[in-house]
Protein backbone atom coordinates (compact mmCIF):
# COMPACT_ATOMS: atom_id res chain seq x y z
CA UNK A 1 0.00 0.00 0.00
CA UNK A 2 1.29 3.74 -0.87
CA UNK A 3 -0.43 6.47 0.70
CA UNK A 4 0.58 10.31 -0.13
CA UNK A 5 -0.42 13.10 2.00
CA UNK A 6 0.36 16.70 2.55
CA UNK A 7 0.17 16.72 6.40
CA UNK A 8 3.45 14.83 7.31
CA UNK A 9 5.44 18.31 7.74
CA UNK A 10 9.21 18.27 8.65
CA UNK A 11 9.23 17.57 12.39
CA UNK A 12 6.58 16.01 13.33
CA UNK A 13 6.72 12.76 14.59
CA UNK A 14 5.07 9.48 13.64
CA UNK A 15 4.70 5.96 13.95
CA UNK A 16 3.40 3.03 11.95
CA UNK A 17 0.81 0.67 13.17
CA UNK A 18 1.53 -2.55 11.67
CA UNK A 19 -1.55 -5.18 10.72
CA UNK A 20 0.88 -8.06 10.64
CA UNK A 21 1.20 -11.73 8.96
CA UNK A 22 -0.76 -13.38 12.51
CA UNK A 23 -3.51 -10.67 12.71
CA UNK A 24 -1.57 -8.78 15.46
CA UNK A 25 -1.41 -4.90 15.63
CA UNK A 26 1.72 -3.26 16.73
CA UNK A 27 3.27 0.24 16.88
CA UNK A 28 7.03 0.50 15.26
CA UNK A 29 9.14 3.03 14.01
CA UNK A 30 9.75 3.57 10.61
CA UNK A 31 12.82 1.17 9.51
CA UNK A 32 14.34 3.41 7.06
CA UNK A 33 13.20 6.83 8.79
CA UNK A 34 16.56 9.19 9.08
CA UNK A 35 16.14 10.84 12.30
CA UNK A 36 14.19 9.58 15.56
CA UNK A 37 13.50 11.12 18.81
CA UNK A 38 12.53 9.81 22.12
CA UNK A 39 8.77 11.07 23.60
CA UNK A 40 9.39 12.60 27.01
CA UNK A 41 5.66 12.11 28.10
CA UNK A 42 5.32 8.43 26.33
CA UNK A 43 9.04 7.59 26.54
CA UNK A 44 8.95 5.92 23.36
CA UNK A 45 11.15 6.15 20.28
CA UNK A 46 9.49 7.73 17.54
CA UNK A 47 10.68 8.61 13.87
CA UNK A 48 10.76 12.12 12.27
CA UNK A 49 9.65 12.68 9.14
CA UNK A 50 12.90 14.63 7.36
CA UNK A 51 13.20 17.07 4.92
CA UNK A 52 16.40 16.11 3.53
CA UNK A 53 16.70 19.65 1.55
CA UNK A 54 17.50 21.71 4.55
CA UNK A 55 20.89 21.39 5.36
CA UNK A 56 23.47 23.06 2.90
CA UNK A 57 26.55 21.50 2.64
CA UNK A 58 29.97 23.21 2.37
CA UNK A 59 32.26 20.87 1.83
CA UNK A 60 32.53 20.38 -1.60
CA UNK A 61 36.48 20.92 -1.88
CA UNK A 62 36.95 17.97 0.46
CA UNK A 63 34.35 16.03 -1.35
CA UNK A 64 36.21 16.69 -4.97
CA UNK A 65 39.34 16.09 -3.80
CA UNK A 66 38.15 12.75 -1.85
CA UNK A 67 37.45 11.30 -5.99
CA UNK A 68 40.54 12.29 -6.89
CA UNK A 69 42.57 10.57 -4.15
CA UNK A 70 44.28 6.82 -3.74
CA UNK A 71 43.40 6.73 0.23
CA UNK A 72 46.54 4.24 0.77
CA UNK A 73 48.39 6.82 -0.16
CA UNK A 74 47.64 8.72 2.45
CA UNK A 75 48.26 9.34 6.29
CA UNK A 76 45.62 7.57 8.10
CA UNK A 77 45.52 8.53 11.78
CA UNK A 78 42.62 7.41 13.35
CA UNK A 79 40.61 8.87 16.50
CA UNK A 80 38.04 6.28 17.78
CA UNK A 81 35.32 7.69 20.21
CA UNK A 82 31.72 7.36 21.28
CA UNK A 83 30.14 10.52 20.35
CA UNK A 84 27.48 10.25 23.47
CA UNK A 85 30.36 9.83 26.09
CA UNK A 86 33.26 11.85 24.75
CA UNK A 87 32.61 15.17 26.03
CA UNK A 88 30.16 13.99 28.19
CA UNK A 89 28.03 11.30 30.77
CA UNK A 90 25.85 8.88 29.08
CA UNK A 91 23.75 10.75 31.12
CA UNK A 92 23.95 14.00 30.20
CA UNK A 93 24.86 13.19 25.71
CA UNK A 94 25.74 16.09 24.22
CA UNK A 95 24.35 17.27 20.60
CA UNK A 96 26.40 16.68 17.26
CA UNK A 97 26.42 20.22 16.91
CA UNK A 98 27.75 20.79 20.54
CA UNK A 99 31.15 18.55 20.22
CA UNK A 100 31.17 19.64 16.79
CA UNK A 101 34.42 22.16 17.31
CA UNK A 102 36.05 20.62 20.57
CA UNK A 103 36.69 17.66 18.47
CA UNK A 104 37.71 20.08 15.35
CA UNK A 105 40.54 21.30 17.73
CA UNK A 106 41.62 18.45 19.19
CA UNK A 107 41.97 16.34 16.28
CA UNK A 108 44.44 19.34 15.11
CA UNK A 109 45.98 19.76 17.80
CA UNK A 110 46.83 15.74 18.10
CA UNK A 111 47.64 15.00 14.86
CA UNK A 112 44.65 12.98 13.94
CA UNK A 113 43.40 12.75 10.50
CA UNK A 114 39.89 10.92 10.99
CA UNK A 115 37.59 10.37 13.32
CA UNK A 116 35.75 6.56 13.98
CA UNK A 117 32.66 7.24 15.71
CA UNK A 118 30.66 3.94 17.03
CA UNK A 119 27.30 4.25 18.58
CA UNK A 120 26.45 6.25 15.40
CA UNK A 121 23.11 4.10 14.37
CA UNK A 122 20.21 4.16 16.44
CA UNK A 123 20.27 2.03 19.92
CA UNK A 124 17.59 2.37 22.67
CA UNK A 125 19.76 1.43 25.87
CA UNK A 126 22.22 4.49 26.72
CA UNK A 127 24.65 2.61 28.40
CA UNK A 128 24.84 0.22 25.27
CA UNK A 129 28.35 0.83 23.34
CA UNK A 130 25.82 1.42 20.46
CA UNK A 131 25.99 -2.18 18.63
CA UNK A 132 22.62 -3.62 19.20
CA UNK A 133 21.11 -1.56 16.70
CA UNK A 134 18.00 -0.93 16.33
CA UNK A 135 17.39 1.77 12.84
CA UNK A 136 19.69 1.17 10.28
CA UNK A 137 19.58 5.01 8.71
CA UNK A 138 18.84 6.86 11.94
CA UNK A 139 21.76 8.43 13.76
CA UNK A 140 21.62 7.50 17.47
CA UNK A 141 19.03 9.97 18.94
CA UNK A 142 21.17 10.56 22.43
CA UNK A 143 23.43 13.03 20.42
CA UNK A 144 20.47 14.61 18.12
CA UNK A 145 19.26 14.41 14.89
CA UNK A 146 19.95 13.35 11.30
CA UNK A 147 21.36 17.46 10.31
CA UNK A 148 23.10 17.92 13.72
CA UNK A 149 25.28 15.12 12.09
CA UNK A 150 25.35 16.32 8.97
CA UNK A 151 26.41 19.80 10.80
CA UNK A 152 29.46 17.53 12.48
CA UNK A 153 30.73 15.94 9.58
CA UNK A 154 30.53 18.90 7.46
CA UNK A 155 32.87 20.72 9.68
CA UNK A 156 34.82 18.17 10.14
CA UNK A 157 35.62 18.26 6.07
CA UNK A 158 35.80 21.77 6.29
CA UNK A 159 38.87 21.54 8.54
CA UNK A 160 40.40 18.23 6.24
CA UNK A 161 39.73 15.80 8.71
CA UNK A 162 38.13 12.83 7.46
CA UNK A 163 35.00 10.73 9.23
CA UNK A 164 34.50 6.37 9.73
CA UNK A 165 31.31 4.81 10.47
CA UNK A 166 31.80 2.10 12.40
CA UNK A 167 28.59 0.33 10.84
CA UNK A 168 26.97 -3.32 12.14
CA UNK A 169 26.02 -5.64 9.34
CA UNK A 170 26.48 -8.88 11.32
CA UNK A 171 24.13 -8.18 13.97
CA UNK A 172 20.61 -6.32 15.51
CA UNK A 173 18.77 -5.88 18.35
CA UNK A 174 15.76 -8.26 18.50
CA UNK A 175 13.87 -7.51 21.88
CA UNK A 176 10.65 -6.36 22.12
CA UNK A 177 10.15 -4.43 25.23
CA UNK A 178 6.25 -4.08 24.87
CA UNK A 179 3.43 -6.18 23.62
CA UNK A 180 1.82 -3.53 21.34
CA UNK A 181 5.26 -1.61 20.64
CA UNK A 182 8.80 -1.80 19.66
CA UNK A 183 11.76 -0.13 18.19
CA UNK A 184 13.34 -3.83 16.52
CA UNK A 185 13.44 -4.52 13.37
CA UNK A 186 12.47 -8.34 14.15
CA UNK A 187 9.60 -9.61 12.86
CA UNK A 188 8.50 -6.45 11.26
CA UNK A 189 5.66 -7.87 9.38
CA UNK A 190 4.72 -11.04 11.63
CA UNK A 191 7.50 -13.42 9.92
CA UNK A 192 11.00 -13.91 10.50
CA UNK A 193 12.08 -11.17 7.84
CA UNK A 194 15.80 -10.57 8.38
CA UNK A 195 17.09 -12.80 11.11
CA UNK A 196 18.61 -15.79 11.09
CA UNK A 197 20.24 -18.09 14.40
CA UNK A 198 20.38 -15.51 17.73
CA UNK A 199 24.26 -14.37 18.39
CA UNK A 200 26.69 -14.25 20.92
CA UNK A 201 25.84 -10.32 21.69
CA UNK A 202 22.00 -11.51 22.92
CA UNK A 203 21.00 -10.29 19.05
CA UNK A 204 19.97 -12.08 16.25
CA UNK A 205 22.13 -12.50 12.97
CA UNK A 206 20.88 -11.50 9.95
CA UNK A 207 20.27 -14.14 7.54
CA UNK A 208 22.11 -13.19 4.15
CA UNK A 209 20.30 -15.89 2.10
CA UNK A 210 17.32 -13.42 2.46
CA UNK A 211 17.27 -10.64 -0.71
CA UNK A 212 15.15 -8.72 2.27
CA UNK A 213 18.60 -8.56 4.23
CA UNK A 214 21.00 -7.63 1.54
CA UNK A 215 18.71 -5.15 -0.56
CA UNK A 216 18.21 -3.63 3.33
CA UNK A 217 21.89 -3.00 4.37
CA UNK A 218 22.98 -2.26 0.97
CA UNK A 219 20.95 0.53 1.46
CA UNK A 220 21.71 1.74 4.53
CA UNK A 221 25.83 1.76 4.08
CA UNK A 222 25.10 3.40 0.39
CA UNK A 223 22.61 6.21 2.44
CA UNK A 224 25.62 6.83 4.79
CA UNK A 225 28.27 7.57 2.09
CA UNK A 226 25.84 9.05 -0.66
CA UNK A 227 23.65 11.72 1.93
CA UNK A 228 25.61 12.01 5.39
CA UNK A 229 29.18 12.54 3.40
CA UNK A 230 30.83 9.50 5.46
CA UNK A 231 34.29 8.63 4.42
CA UNK A 232 34.82 5.35 5.42
CA UNK A 233 33.25 2.57 6.66
CA UNK A 234 34.14 -0.19 8.95
CA UNK A 235 32.45 -3.47 9.15
CA UNK A 236 32.54 -4.48 12.49
CA UNK A 237 32.27 -8.43 13.23
CA UNK A 238 33.39 -9.64 10.00
CA UNK A 239 34.26 -12.95 11.16
CA UNK A 240 30.98 -13.97 12.81
CA UNK A 241 29.23 -12.62 9.55
CA UNK A 242 31.17 -14.50 7.21
CA UNK A 243 31.90 -17.68 9.10
CA UNK A 244 30.24 -19.52 11.69
CA UNK A 245 30.35 -23.25 13.34
CA UNK A 246 33.61 -23.67 11.35
CA UNK A 247 31.68 -23.22 8.04
CA UNK A 248 31.65 -20.48 5.84
CA UNK A 249 28.85 -18.39 5.02
CA UNK A 250 28.75 -18.32 1.24
CA UNK A 251 25.83 -15.50 0.87
CA UNK A 252 27.18 -13.11 3.62
CA UNK A 253 30.72 -13.25 1.37
CA UNK A 254 29.36 -12.52 -1.63
CA UNK A 255 27.06 -9.59 -0.19
CA UNK A 256 30.41 -8.33 1.20
CA UNK A 257 32.19 -8.45 -2.25
CA UNK A 258 29.29 -6.82 -3.83
CA UNK A 259 28.59 -4.26 -1.70
CA UNK A 260 32.21 -3.34 -1.53
CA UNK A 261 32.49 -3.18 -5.08
CA UNK A 262 30.19 -0.81 -5.61
CA UNK A 263 31.41 1.51 -3.20
CA UNK A 264 34.74 1.38 -5.03
CA UNK A 265 33.24 1.87 -8.15
CA UNK A 266 30.44 5.17 -7.24
CA UNK A 267 32.00 6.20 -4.07
CA UNK A 268 36.03 6.97 -5.17
CA UNK A 269 38.24 7.79 -2.00
CA UNK A 270 36.22 5.95 0.60
CA UNK A 271 37.63 3.40 2.45
CA UNK A 272 36.55 -0.25 3.10
CA UNK A 273 37.93 -1.50 6.79
CA UNK A 274 37.14 -4.74 7.95
CA UNK A 275 37.02 -5.86 11.31
CA UNK A 276 38.23 -9.58 11.08
CA UNK A 277 39.30 -11.03 14.38
CA UNK A 278 39.85 -14.68 13.61
CA UNK A 279 42.15 -14.11 10.14
CA UNK A 280 40.47 -14.96 7.46
CA UNK A 281 42.79 -15.45 5.22
CA UNK A 282 43.36 -12.84 2.36
CA UNK A 283 40.28 -11.19 3.29
CA UNK A 284 40.93 -7.85 1.99
CA UNK A 285 41.55 -9.81 -2.16
CA UNK A 286 38.24 -12.41 -0.63
CA UNK A 287 35.64 -9.40 -0.62
CA UNK A 288 36.93 -5.87 -1.86
CA UNK A 289 38.12 -4.07 1.67
CA UNK A 290 40.93 -1.97 1.28
CA UNK A 291 42.15 -2.17 4.90
CA UNK A 292 41.83 -4.52 8.14
CA UNK A 293 42.33 -3.79 11.85
CA UNK A 294 45.26 -5.48 13.17
CA UNK A 295 44.30 -6.89 16.28
CA UNK A 296 47.84 -8.46 17.04
CA UNK A 297 50.12 -5.63 15.56
CA UNK A 298 52.26 -5.10 19.22
CA UNK A 299 53.43 -8.80 18.96
CA UNK A 300 53.78 -9.71 15.59
CA UNK A 301 56.09 -7.08 13.21
CA UNK A 302 56.10 -9.63 10.12
CA UNK A 303 53.92 -8.05 6.82
CA UNK A 304 50.65 -9.67 5.79
CA UNK A 305 48.85 -9.64 2.58
CA UNK A 306 46.44 -7.50 3.92
CA UNK A 307 46.78 -4.36 4.52
CA UNK A 308 46.86 -3.17 8.15
CA UNK A 309 45.39 -0.66 10.54
CA UNK A 310 47.68 -1.05 13.47
CA UNK A 311 44.43 -0.38 16.37
CA UNK A 312 44.18 0.08 20.37
CA UNK A 313 40.31 0.53 20.21
CA UNK A 314 37.93 0.41 22.58
CA UNK A 315 37.58 -3.52 23.23
CA UNK A 316 41.38 -3.24 23.68
CA UNK A 317 41.30 -1.50 27.16
CA UNK A 318 37.79 -2.01 28.44
CA UNK A 319 36.93 -5.14 31.23
CA UNK A 320 33.77 -3.43 32.42
CA UNK A 321 32.21 -1.65 34.62
CA UNK A 322 34.34 -2.15 37.86
CA UNK A 323 37.60 -2.60 36.84
CA UNK A 324 40.44 -0.62 35.20
CA UNK A 325 43.23 -3.90 34.38
CA UNK A 326 43.54 -3.15 30.78
CA UNK A 327 44.18 0.29 30.55
CA UNK A 328 47.76 1.28 28.79
CA UNK A 329 48.97 2.44 32.03
CA UNK A 330 48.48 -0.94 33.33
CA UNK A 331 49.96 -3.08 30.69
CA UNK A 332 53.26 -1.48 31.35
CA UNK A 333 53.23 -2.74 34.87
CA UNK A 334 56.84 -4.37 34.14
CA UNK A 335 58.62 -1.22 34.58
CA UNK A 336 59.08 -0.25 38.12
CA UNK A 337 58.23 3.55 38.24
CA UNK A 338 55.52 5.61 37.13
CA UNK A 339 58.02 7.83 35.19
CA UNK A 340 59.56 4.63 33.53
CA UNK A 341 55.60 3.52 32.69
CA UNK A 342 55.01 6.82 30.54
CA UNK A 343 58.35 6.77 29.21
CA UNK A 344 57.46 2.81 27.90
CA UNK A 345 54.01 3.99 26.45
CA UNK A 346 55.39 6.90 24.22
CA UNK A 347 58.12 4.54 23.03
CA UNK A 348 54.93 2.16 22.27
CA UNK A 349 52.94 4.89 20.94
CA UNK A 350 56.00 5.30 18.25
CA UNK A 351 56.18 2.07 17.76
CA UNK A 352 52.71 1.92 16.57
CA UNK A 353 52.84 4.65 14.29
CA UNK A 354 56.13 3.72 13.34
CA UNK A 355 55.98 0.04 12.26
CA UNK A 356 54.45 -1.65 9.26
CA UNK A 357 51.49 -0.09 8.51
CA UNK A 358 48.78 1.23 6.75
CA UNK A 359 47.72 3.32 9.38
CA UNK A 360 46.87 3.31 12.81
CA UNK A 361 44.17 4.08 15.37
CA UNK A 362 43.83 4.71 18.88
CA UNK A 363 40.54 4.83 21.04
CA UNK A 364 39.81 7.85 23.04
CA UNK A 365 41.25 8.52 26.58
CA UNK A 366 44.19 6.42 25.63
CA UNK A 367 45.76 9.22 23.95
CA UNK A 368 46.03 10.36 27.52
CA UNK A 369 46.67 6.91 29.28
CA UNK A 370 44.41 7.51 31.63
CA UNK A 371 44.43 5.19 34.51
CA UNK A 372 40.61 4.54 34.29
CA UNK A 373 39.30 2.57 31.20
CA UNK A 374 36.33 4.84 29.43
CA UNK A 375 33.58 2.40 30.22
CA UNK A 376 34.42 2.31 34.09
CA UNK A 377 34.04 5.98 34.18
CA UNK A 378 30.79 5.75 32.30
CA UNK A 379 29.51 3.47 34.38
CA UNK A 380 30.11 5.98 37.30
CA UNK A 381 28.59 8.82 35.57
CA UNK A 382 31.33 10.56 34.00
CA UNK A 383 32.49 11.85 30.72
CA UNK A 384 34.56 8.41 28.60
CA UNK A 385 37.78 10.80 28.61
CA UNK A 386 39.50 12.53 32.05
CA UNK A 387 40.12 15.70 30.46
CA UNK A 388 41.93 16.68 33.85
CA UNK A 389 45.10 14.99 32.18
CA UNK A 390 44.95 16.82 28.95
CA UNK A 391 46.09 20.52 29.96
CA UNK A 392 54.29 15.00 9.61
CA UNK A 393 56.56 12.68 8.14
CA UNK A 394 56.12 10.29 5.44
CA UNK A 395 55.98 6.91 7.71
CA UNK A 396 52.85 5.29 5.21
CA UNK A 397 55.06 3.83 2.67
CA UNK A 398 57.99 1.48 2.48
CA UNK A 399 59.76 -0.29 5.37
CA UNK A 400 63.08 -1.80 5.48
CA UNK A 401 65.38 -2.97 8.28
CA UNK A 402 68.37 -1.80 9.11
CA UNK A 403 69.40 -3.16 12.40
CA UNK A 404 67.69 -5.49 15.20
CA UNK A 405 69.75 -6.84 18.43
CA UNK A 406 67.78 -8.51 20.71
CA UNK A 407 69.98 -8.46 23.08
CA UNK A 408 69.74 -4.85 23.76
CA UNK A 409 66.22 -4.43 22.84
CA UNK A 410 66.76 -2.06 20.22
CA UNK A 411 65.75 -2.28 16.69
CA UNK A 412 66.51 0.76 13.60
CA UNK A 413 64.55 0.66 9.91
CA UNK A 414 63.91 3.32 7.36
CA UNK A 415 60.77 4.01 6.46
CA UNK A 416 59.78 5.66 2.32
CA UNK A 417 61.73 7.93 0.77
CA UNK A 418 59.59 10.99 -0.30
CA UNK A 419 60.91 14.05 -1.99
CA UNK A 420 64.96 12.89 -1.25
CA UNK A 421 64.34 12.63 2.20
CA UNK A 422 64.21 9.46 4.43
CA UNK A 423 63.38 8.58 7.78
CA UNK A 424 65.24 6.21 10.17
CA UNK A 425 63.57 5.06 13.38
CA UNK A 426 65.43 3.66 16.36
CA UNK A 427 63.82 2.08 19.32
CA UNK A 428 64.84 0.89 22.20
CA UNK A 429 62.63 -1.25 24.68
CA UNK A 430 65.30 -1.82 27.06
CA UNK A 431 65.97 0.75 30.40
CA UNK A 432 69.73 1.25 29.53
CA UNK A 433 70.91 4.91 27.93
CA UNK A 434 73.62 4.87 25.66
CA UNK A 435 75.21 8.50 25.15
CA UNK A 436 76.99 6.75 21.71
CA UNK A 437 75.57 3.45 20.02
CA UNK A 438 77.03 2.72 16.90
CA UNK A 439 74.24 0.99 14.45
CA UNK A 440 75.63 -1.09 11.50
CA UNK A 441 74.10 -0.04 8.42
CA UNK A 442 73.51 -2.24 5.56
CA UNK A 443 76.08 -2.30 2.93
CA UNK A 444 73.33 -3.64 0.19
CA UNK A 445 71.52 -0.16 0.67
CA UNK A 446 72.54 1.81 -2.55
CA UNK A 447 70.92 5.02 -0.88
CA UNK A 448 74.20 5.32 2.03
CA UNK A 449 76.29 7.07 -0.43
CA UNK A 450 73.57 9.32 -1.47
CA UNK A 451 73.08 10.57 2.24
CA UNK A 452 74.42 14.34 2.68
CA UNK A 453 73.50 14.94 6.12
CA UNK A 454 70.94 13.32 9.52
CA UNK A 455 69.11 15.33 11.66
CA UNK A 456 66.84 14.37 14.38
CA UNK A 457 63.07 15.27 14.42
CA UNK A 458 61.63 13.26 17.20
CA UNK A 459 63.01 11.96 20.32
CA UNK A 460 60.41 10.79 23.09
CA UNK A 461 63.24 11.42 25.77
CA UNK A 462 62.24 15.12 25.24
CA UNK A 463 61.80 18.14 27.93
CA UNK A 464 58.34 18.15 26.69
CA UNK A 465 56.99 14.76 26.66
CA UNK A 466 58.47 15.44 30.63
CA UNK A 467 61.51 13.76 30.09
CA UNK A 468 64.92 14.55 31.19
CA UNK A 469 65.96 15.83 27.70
CA UNK A 470 69.62 14.41 28.03
CA UNK A 471 69.63 12.46 25.11
CA UNK A 472 69.09 15.13 22.06
CA UNK A 473 71.41 14.14 19.03
CA UNK A 474 72.60 17.52 18.01
CA UNK A 475 74.95 16.14 15.79
CA UNK A 476 75.14 12.88 14.10
CA UNK A 477 78.21 11.18 12.16
CA UNK A 478 77.87 8.62 10.02
CA UNK A 479 81.09 6.59 9.49
CA UNK A 480 80.65 5.34 5.53
CA UNK A 481 84.28 3.39 6.01
CA UNK A 482 82.67 1.14 8.76
CA UNK A 483 79.11 1.91 7.58
CA UNK A 484 78.64 2.86 10.78
CA UNK A 485 75.80 5.34 12.13
CA UNK A 486 76.41 6.73 15.83
CA UNK A 487 73.55 8.29 18.11
CA UNK A 488 72.83 8.85 21.49
CA UNK A 489 69.78 6.40 22.79
CA UNK A 490 67.77 7.21 25.59
CA UNK A 491 65.94 4.42 28.07
CA UNK A 492 62.90 3.01 27.09
CA UNK A 493 62.86 5.09 23.83
CA UNK A 494 61.94 6.05 20.18
CA UNK A 495 64.31 8.46 18.06
CA UNK A 496 63.35 8.93 14.42
CA UNK A 497 66.24 10.82 12.20
CA UNK A 498 65.46 12.64 9.00
CA UNK A 499 68.27 11.65 6.19
CA UNK A 500 68.13 14.29 3.31
CA UNK A 501 69.67 12.51 0.22
CA UNK A 502 71.37 14.08 -2.86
Amino acid sequence: MEIITDKALPGQTYLYLINDYHGKQKYRIDPVSFSVVSNQITRQVQSVVHDNNVYIWNDQNWMQKRTKCNPLKLPLSIYEIQPKSWKSSVYWPRNYREITHDLIHYCIEMGFTHVEMYGILEHTDRWEYGYQVSNYFAPSHFNGQCDDLKYLIDHLHQNNIGIILDWVPTHFKHYHFFHQYSTSLHEYDGTNLYASSPSQWWTLYFDFDKEETRRFLFASALYFLDRLHFDGIRFDAVSQMIRRNQTNISSAISFLRELNHTIHRYYPGVLCIAEDSEGYPNISRAMNFHLKWNFGWSNNARWSEDKMICTVSHGDTETGPLNSRNVLLNCASHVPNELDKFADLRNFFAWQICSLNRGYLIHMGDEIVQPMSWFQRCFRGKSSMDWSLSNSSTLHEGYSLIYEYAQYLIIAYHRGISNNHRIVVIHNFSNHAYTSYDIPLPKSDPNIKRIQYVKEIFNTNQLKYGESGTFHNEQIEINRNNMILTVALPPLSTIILDETLI
